[in-house]
């Protein structure tokens, strides 16, 4: 399953999963052609993997919420 969402602005948006990327959560930019953001949790994606998500969207919302 993939969950979409955006931040509300599409400069948060880039942010969003840039920085990402640097904490390791890769694969979170949104599609070509509809933009946004996208993190696929599947049914083999470990408890460990979506708290280490949640936890970085939390912080993300901290900072620039």
């Amino acid at each position: 399953m993939n969950i979409t969402f955006t931040t509300g602005a599409e400069d948060l948006d880039t942010k969003f999963w840039k920085e990402a990327e640097g904490v390791g959560l890769i694969g979170l930019k949104g599609h070509s052609s509809f933009g946004g953001l996208r993190a696929s949790v599947y049914n083999a994606q470990t408890d460990a993997a979506i708290a280490a998500l949640v936890h970085y969207m939390a912080e993300f919302e901290r900072i620039y919420g």
